[in-house]
């Protein structure tokens, strides 16, 4: 099946990029598609704009999958969660400490990143949380690095 890139996308070519979620009902895919047009504006390139919506949609059912305890996703050990069961993913550490000057600084234990928290990189936002919580959706985030214009002060 080739997936033509004008919008809206159809919950067919969403089965087709996305057979893992076959679990999910015609309904559930076109609401999270609905959704998932939210997210895209003129700035998209076209091509793009049409499989992020599908991303978005697949993350925002991956999401109710994990909620609903895998009713939507048909096997969700194939899909790599980014951090999986381990009980330390979440946790805040001390990364280093300084006396003189009392400079402490802290890491967020996570499988896809340890940034600094403290402003020594980049830092974390609660949309970039909840985007990297899928691999899904850390797609998504890549298509949004490619085409939301950066904007220089001079």
């Amino acid at each position: 099946m080739t997936i033509n890139p004008t919008l809206p996308p159809t919950v067919a070519e969403f089965h087709a990029m996305f057979p893992e979620f076959k679990l999910a009902t015609d309904e559930q895919v076109e609401l999270y598609l609905d959704i998932g047009m939210l997210w895209i504006d003129d700035f998209w390139f076209v091509p793009d704009s049409k499989i992020v919506v599908m991303y978005a949609a697949a993350h925002y059912l991956y999401l109710q999958n994990k909620a609903g305890g895998g009713a939507v996703l048909e096997d969700s050990s194939s899909v790599g969660s980014g951090g999986g069961d381990d009980p330390e993913i979440g946790k805040i550490w001390i990364k280093s400490v300084r006396f003189r000057d009392r400079m402490v600084s802290y890491a967020r234990v996570g499988a896809t990143n340890q940034r600094d928290q403290s402003g020594g990189g980049e830092k974390s936002s609660a949309a970039k949380d909840f985007w990297n919580s899928s691999p899904y959706g850390q797609m998504l985030l890549s298509f949004r690095r490619r085409n939301v214009a950066h904007v220089a002060v001079i």
